[in-house]
């Protein structure tokens, strides 16, 4: 017989952060979704969640959107890796 081992003792840090999403023209959804969904890319993230849109700036292909995210992420991690980690994905910029 043969047993998988799992753990419940999972820890999950969040952060909180003001970023700018280069949402495309177009894209499948709505602009919190695609935003979500664009962060939730970055390497060592776990889950983002849009808590409040600050600010959207329509454009020719794209739409800004500035929004304040919950980012939480399986390992502890400073502020400023996360930072990094966001930033690293095109069309994303920290801004607070």
């Amino acid at each position: 017989m043969i047993m998988a081992i799992t753990s419940d003792t999972e820890t999950r840090q969040t952060t909180t952060l003001v970023v700018t999403v280069r949402v495309p023209n177009g894209a499948d959804g709505d602009l919190v979704t695609n935003a979500e969904r664009q962060l939730s890319r970055a390497d060592g993230i776990f889950a983002v969640t849009v808590e409040e849109l600050r600010d959207l700036q329509p454009g020719l292909s794209a739409t800004n959107v500035t929004v304040r995210v919950r980012v939480e992420t399986a390992e502890a991690r400073t502020t400023q890796s996360v930072e990094d980690a966001l930033a690293g994905q095109t069309g994303v910029e920290v801004t607070d």
